[in-house]
């Protein structure tokens, strides 16, 4: 069921992690670095930039995963 109010995903994801089994892996941004079932994409440092290939893992694998994601994050909200 849906939250009331503005409620952020991360704070809805943190009510509820524990419902899904830990062999399961989920893409999320930036507001899920540090959590153990989510992968987040790959960030440039001050020290550090990302690299080709990980660029290139972002565009075939993470984008299209958000473009699905998002609007069903709205539906669950709502």
């Amino acid at each position: 069921m849906g939250e009331t109010g503005k409620t952020a995903d991360i704070k809805i994801w943190r009510s509820r992690r524990k419902e899904w089994n830990s062999e399961h892996k989920f893409q999320g941004d930036k507001a899920y670095v540090g959590e153990l079932l989510i992968d987040t994409r790959h960030k440039k440092t001050l020290s550090k930039d990302i690299t080709d290939a990980q660029k290139k893992a972002h565009k075939q694998n993470v984008k299209k995963k958000t473009i699905i994601v998002e609007p069903m994050i709205r539906l669950a909200k709502i």
